[in-house]
């Protein structure tokens, strides 16, 4: 879905352990009370958690985050130096153990959301939308 987008901003984060609450908090200051705000956030922070778990992100690495966002719908895109084993994907059972349900949790949340090659890493992004005001109580 395409949505007019009203503002895009950008963040580069050192891959360090501290990035997910630097970005929370830059999150927040850039949608104020946005609907979308707490869902969003939650999203960005499980996908710069994979960024710094599984890519050469979080090995002195960086972590791009892109957010696009309207009154309805926000777009952010987490974006890792590469070097993972494998393309982002949602985990299998088996595999989680005590990791591995960050994407479970985006894809949950989120409208829609996808992976792209971006350079030598990936572009992982999800859009959620605000929900009417009867469906977040």
């Amino acid at each position: 879905m395409t949505v007019p987008t009203l503002r895009f901003d950008a963040l580069l984060l050192p891959g360090i352990d501290r990035a997910s609450g630097h970005a929370r908090r830059w999150l927040h200051d850039l949608l104020g009370e946005h609907p979308a705000l707490g869902d969003a956030s939650l999203c960005m922070c499980e996908l710069i958690a994979n960024a710094l778990r599984y890519t050469e992100s979080g090995q002195d690495g960086q972590i791009q985050v892109e957010v696009g966002h309207s009154e309805k719908v926000v777009r952010v895109t987490v974006i890792d130096d590469g070097g993972a084993e494998t393309v982002p994907h949602l985990a299998r059972v088996e595999e989680m153990t005590e990791g591995g349900r960050g994407l479970i949790v985006v894809a949950f949340l989120a409208a829609s959301w996808g992976v792209e090659r971006r350079g030598e890493g990936h572009a992982v992004w999800f859009e959620v939308h605000a929900r009417a005001e009867s469906e977040a109580h």
